[in-house]
């Protein structure tokens, strides 16, 4: 292998200002969580003999402000090439189509989408400067890993640029049903997945993404498939799943950090003699929030002898707050939080602890390790890497996971208590389950899960992912017509000519006659007729014309 270049919306780091002051800091995020976890570990970064490690993506300051900051910022793990796009064209592109139109309809919320064409033309634009930023620095051996929703038109914007390039595409949210991606105008579709199809591998999180891909491509540009390999543009494109891990040994080992043991017990201390149930989630309406507080909620009118014995912990840290709505819910959210405080907190005691930002990695990890149960209830989920991180901090395997059946992480983390979220009474039952579940059978089932984290962990899966990205390439190649050149076609001529016998065998489908949709369909043309009927009118000639259909 060569270079690695990976390509997302954003930089994986944000820019904070303190005063006059302006720093970076880690942004928050699946992808940037395993990426980084990838490259910081040596040992797994040298099995796939990457070269140099470029990041790509667009930077929340200006070319100024990045002018300040380049000096200070360590290409330890990866060099950056930060893009810049206008205030109102990335408005558009991103608080526009992409979180307004694909991240709603993706989410199974289509009231909520929005279809605007000026949105559109700019999330066009956007995919179109990142290909010009890119085709220029692209090399031979370069892999090229494009993530996420935002980008889905830039794997065949590189694709025209370079034949050959080797393109993998990984989708972290869901990719809806037909029915729901069906609803997308028809020109946008059909853009959105001749663009996903220039990659060469397209990855989803759970079996259920990539059949629904696989259905919206059959039914909206009318291709086949074989499996999960997709035919295209005489290409193979295949579409599978990659379940994202997580840095499992980070959130074990952490459990023996002597800072993280501190806080931890902090938490502890602050409440004695009190279960702890937390929650830790993006503020986005995706996520249930409000329909787990109410479930919450539901559980202290239904089990009065836990009040004063167990606390909510509420961290949402924040998310799109140049979008209204986004506001608008933390409002909602803040208001629902008081009303439960207000009607069963005591002088000693307030249920639901809330708090409003980011999470240093330090104190997420002592919140994972002191809590007796993770409350993480989305309505719809990609995958969810906080379950997955909570498992792995329970070292001692005590501790209980409640986790919505609709997040992708269900399907591996099938030994938690799994919900429907908007089953206000369900939540509840299973808050009070969770709370006096014994221990053995907590041990039971947090093994079992660790087990397969440990298993799949991050670096499984960037390696499993790169495996099958060259796996598809070597199959392409061994497809690829072999196009004669002007001298063997001179020997062919030669031996011809001399030749007293010549049997000629003809393969019909894909050879005499294009495929077609329909085998029938694929009737012999005239010139094809006459061309037959000239070689076996040569004595020295045994036509034979080869087909798996009758005459």
């Amino acid at each position: 292998m060569g270079r690695l270049l990976v390509i997302s919306n954003r930089l994986p780091f944000s820019v904070t200002q303190d005063g006059e002051k302006i720093s970076l800091r880690q942004s928050s995020g699946g992808l940037v969580s395993a990426i980084k976890s990838y490259f910081e570990n040596d040992k797994e970064s040298a099995k796939s003999n990457i070269t140099q490690k470029i990041w790509v993506g667009l930077g929340d300051f200006t070319r100024e402000e990045w002018k300040e900051l380049e000096p200070d910022y360590e290409r330890k793990d990866f060099e950056v090439v930060p893009l810049f796009v206008d205030p109102d064209t990335y408005s558009d592109y991103y608080n526009g189509f992409s979180n307004s139109t694909l991240w709603p309809l993706f989410h199974y919320f289509p009231s909520l989408a929005e279809y605007n064409a000026e949105h559109f033309e700019a999330y066009k634009k956007v995919n179109e400067l990142f290909a010009e930023t890119l085709i220029p620095v692209i090399q031979p051996d370069d892999i090229i890993w494009i993530h996420d929703y935002q980008l889905m038109l830039l794997p065949q914007l590189i694709r025209k640029a370079f034949p050959d390039a080797l393109i993998g595409f990984f989708l972290h949210i869901p990719f809806p049903s037909y029915e729901i991606f069906r609803l997308i105008p028809t020109e946008w579709k059909r853009s959105l997945l001749t663009g996903l199809l220039g990659a060469d591998l397209i990855g989803f999180h759970t079996h259920d993404y990539v059949q629904y891909f696989i259905q919206s491509v059959k039914m909206v540009l009318g291709l086949d498939n074989t499996y999960n390999t997709i035919h295209y543009q005489h290409r193979l494109v295949k579409a599978d799943l990659f379940p994202i891990g997580i840095d499992y040994a980070k959130f074990r080992d952490a459990t023996n950090d002597k800072e993280i043991i501190s806080i931890r017990d902090e938490i502890r201390n602050n409440f004695s003699n009190k279960k702890i149930i937390f929650s830790v989630d993006r503020l986005d309406y995706s996520k249930g929030l409000m329909d787990r507080l109410q479930g919450f909620e539901c559980f202290l009118e239904r089990f009065p002898e836990w009040k004063e014995r167990v606390v909510f912990i509420v961290n949402v840290v924040p998310s799109r707050d140049s979008i209204q709505t986004y506001n608008d819910r933390k409002r909602l959210i803040e208001e629902k939080i008081s009303i439960i405080n207000g009607l069963n907190a005591t002088l000693s005691w307030q249920p639901v602890i809330y708090r409003y930002n980011h999470l240093e990695f330090k104190e997420l990890s002592a919140l994972y390790q002191a809590a007796d149960v993770a409350l993480i209830t989305p309505l719809r989920d990609g995958m969810n890497l906080v379950a997955k991180e909570y498992v792995a901090s329970c070292t001692s395997q005590r501790g209980v996971l409640i986790l919505s059946e609709l997040a992708g992480a269900a399907s591996e983390l099938s030994e938690a208590i799994l919900v429907n979220p908007t089953d206000v009474m369900e939540v509840s039952s299973a808050i009070q389950k969770a709370l006096t579940m014994p221990l053995t059978e907590q041990r039971y089932r947090m093994i079992l899960m660790q087990k397969r984290l440990m298993d799949y962990d991050v670096f499984h899966w960037v390696n499993d992912f790169f495996e099958q990205l060259n796996l598809i390439k070597a199959e392409q190649r061994k497809m690829k017509v072999k196009v004669l050149d002007s001298e063997t076609e001179e020997i062919l001529r030669k031996h011809y000519t001399q030749a007293k016998k010549r049997c000629i065998l003809l393969d019909y489908d894909g050879t005499l006659s294009p495929f077609t949709r329909l085998p029938a369909d694929a009737i012999p043309g005239a010139d094809l007729k006459t061309l037959l009927l000239e070689l076996a009118s040569d004595p020295k000639n045994n036509v034979v014309v080869i087909s798996g259909r009758d005459a």
